[in-house]
C-alpha cells in the first residue's frame, strides 16, 4: 500500500500563513474581553444565550431572524447624528476605523470573514445604537416600532447577552464626540439602571428616573446649578462607580452587582465568631496543661476538624424551616450579594424574578466564568446558595412566604427548575465568599438543642389556638399540682383532737 503523498512545502505555508494571522506574541496570553459562552455552560439552556431580536457585534451578525431591526440601527444613526452640531458621519466612520484593531483584539475569535469595510460598519450601527438606545430610555424619545413593551423587554434581554456585545470604548468615542466629556459618570451609571431590574438591584432608588437628570443628560446645560447638583449626586450614590476600564455593557452590569470584591461580602454572626475562639482557646490551654495526656476527656471539637461540617452544601429551606433556620428579607442590603446570618435566620435581599432576570442571571455566571475563573466568582457562589435550599417547588414557596422571593415567572415549579439549572456546568473555588456561612448553618441546623427547639415549637406553637390549648394545659397542670400539695401539706399538719 502506497503512502499517500504530502505537500510539505504547501502545508508549512498554509500554517505559517495562519500562525501569522494571530494576535499577539508567543506564550503570552491575550487579554480578549468578550468571548463565546462555552457549549458546557450553554447547553442545558441555550435560549438564555442567544439574541432574540436584535444582534450587537459580530458573532450573531447576519441572523435571519434578527434582520428586522437592522433598519432601526440607521434611523438610531441618524437620530444621534442630529444631536450634535460638531458631528457628521465621515467623522464617525473615520473615528470607527481608527479603533478597528483594538475592536478585533477584544474578541476571543479572528473574525476573519468580516473585511475592514463590514466591520467599520458594524461598530458605528451597533455603537450608534447603543448609544442612542440608552439616551432613548432616559429622555422617553421612543422610536414608535420600540414602544411595543414585547419588544423593548426582549431588546433589554439581547444587550445583557455575553455573546451579543462590542468594546464599551466605542460607545465611549461616539459619546465623546456628541457630548464631549460632559456629565459621563451620570449617563454611564444609568446604563445599568436602565438595562438591570432596578427594583431588585437598585432598592433604595425611585422606580421613576428623576427628571432632573434625564433633562441634563438629555440636554446638558453649560453648568449644573448647586441645588440640582446636591440632588443629583444623591441619587447616584446609591449606584456603585463604574469600573476605570468598562469592557461592555454585561461588565458595567456585573461590576454594579459586585462592586468592591474585595470586601467581605458576608456577615456571621458574632456568637459563632466567639465560639470558635473559645474553642480555640481551650484547645491550646488544655495541650499546654496536658501535652502528653491521652485521655479522651481533655479534647475540644475545633469547627470542622472532629465533625465535616460541609461549607459547600446546605440542606432545602424545608430541612432549614425543620432544623431551627428561620429565612428574612434584608432590610436595606449594600447591594445584591449582601447576605448575613445572624442567631438562627438568614437574610437575604428580596430578589424578584421576571423573564429578564433568567438573561441577566445565566450571562453574568458565564461572564464571571469567563473573564475570572472560579477562583473569583462571588456572582456565581450567590446564585448556587439560592439553589441549595431550593429542591422543590415547597422550598420556593417557603422563601416566597418570607418575602425573599418574588415570582413573576408563573409556577412555583418553573422558578424552581430555572435555579437548579442556573449553574449546570459551573464550578467555584472552596473558599468562596459564602464558606463560612455555610458552615455556620451547618453547625447550627445539626445542634440537638435547635432542633428540638424547633420541634417544639413546630408540634404545639404552630398556630395561636395550639399555644393557647398548650397554655391552657400548663395552668391546669400547675393548678392540678397546687392542689395536690395542699391536700397531702393538709394530711400532714392536721391539727391534733
Amino acid at each position: 500500500m502506497e503512502e499517500a503523498q504530502i505537500d510539505v512545502a504547501g502545508l508549512v505555508t498554509s500554517l505559517q500563513c495562519q500562525l501569522d494571522t494571530l494576535w499577539g506574541n508567543a506564550n503570552k496570553a491575550e487579554n480578549f474581553t468578550i468571548f463565546r459562552t462555552p457549549h458546557y455552560i450553554s447547553q442545558s439552556k441555550k435560549k438564555l444565550f442567544e439574541p432574540s431580536v436584535i444582534s450587537i457585534g459580530p458573532f450573531h451578525r447576519g441572523q435571519p431572524h434578527l434582520q428586522a431591526l437592522e433598519e432601526q440601527k440607521r434611523r438610531f444613526l441618524r437620530d444621534l447624528l442630529s444631536r450634535g452640531d460638531n458631528i457628521s458621519l465621515d467623522l464617525c466612520i473615520s473615528e470607527m476605523k481608527l479603533l478597528e484593531t483594538r475592536t478585533r483584539r477584544c474578541y476571543s475569535e479572528m473574525l476573519d470573514d468580516l473585511n475592514s469595510h463590514e466591520f467599520v460598519e458594524m461598530m458605528l450601527l451597533d455603537g450608534c445604537f447603543l448609544l442612542e438606545y440608552c439616551l432613548k430610555s432616559i429622555d422617553g424619545n421612543w422610536n414608535p416600532i420600540l414602544e411595543i413593551g414585547w419588544k423593548s423587554n426582549f431588546i433589554k434581554s439581547d444587550l445583557v447577552l455575553q455573546d451579543n456585545q462590542i468594546p464599551f470604548f466605542i460607545v465611549d468615542k461616539l459619546y465623546e464626540l456628541i457630548f464631549n466629556q460632559d456629565h459621563r459618570m451620570i449617563f454611564v451609571k444609568y446604563i445599568p439602571y436602565n438595562l438591570l431590574p432596578n427594583d431588585s438591584v437598585f432598592p433604595d432608588i425611585p422606580t421613576e428616573t428623576p427628571d432632573t437628570i434625564d433633562s441634563i443628560i438629555a440636554d446638558p446645560p453649560a453648568e449644573i446649578p448647586d441645588s440640582t447638583n446636591s440632588t443629583i449626586h444623591s441619587k447616584l450614590d446609591k449606584i456603585p462607580d463604574p469600573p476605570h476600564e468598562i469592557h461592555h455593557l454585561v461588565h458595567l452590569c456585573y461590576h454594579c452587582l459586585v462592586s468592591n470584591p474585595e470586601e467581605p461580602l458576608v456577615l456571621i454572626s458574632t456568637m459563632f465568631r466567639a465560639n470558635s475562639l473559645i474553642h480555640q482557646f481551650l484547645s491550646r490551654v488544655l495541650k499546654r496543661r496536658s501535652p502528653h495526656s491521652t485521655s479522651r476527656s481533655l479534647s475540644v471539637p475545633l469547627p470542622n476538624s472532629s465533625r465535616n461540617i460541609s461549607s459547600m452544601l446546605i440542606p432545602s429551606a424545608m430541612a432549614l424551616k425543620q432544623m431551627g433556620v428561620k429565612f428574612k428579607p434584608k432590610n436595606n442590603p449594600k447591594h445584591m450579594l449582601d447576605i448575613s446570618f445572624e442567631y438562627g435566620v438568614i437574610k437575604i435581599p428580596t430578589l424578584k424574578f421576571h423573564d429578564t432576570t433568567k438573561f441577566i442571571f445565566a450571562n453574568l455566571i458565564a461572564f464571571e466564568h469567563s473573564k475570572y475563573g472560579k477562583e473569583h466568582s462571588p456572582f456565581t457562589s450567590f446564585v448556587v446558595f439560592l439553589d441549595k435550599p431550593v429542591n422543590t417547588a415547597k422550598d420556593v414557596t417557603i422563601l416566597q412566604e418570607c418575602g425573599i422571593i418574588e415570582n413573576w415567572l408563573g409556577s412555583e415549579d418553573e422558578l424552581t427548575q430555572f435555579i437548579n439549572q442556573a449553574t449546570e456546568g459551573t464550578t467555584f473555588s472552596r473558599n468562596h465568599y459564602l464558606a463560612e456561612l455555610y458552615t455556620e448553618v451547618n453547625r447550627y441546623a445539626e445542634s440537638s438543642w435547635h432542633r428540638n427547639r424547633a420541634k417544639l415549637i413546630r408540634d404545639y406553637f404552630h398556630s395561636p389556638w395550639a399555644t393557647i390549648s398548650v397554655v391552657a394545659a400548663i395552668i391546669l397542670l400547675v393548678l392540678t399540682l397546687v392542689q395536690s400539695f395542699f391536700a397531702v401539706f393538709a394530711y400532714f399538719h392536721l391539727p391534733n383532737p
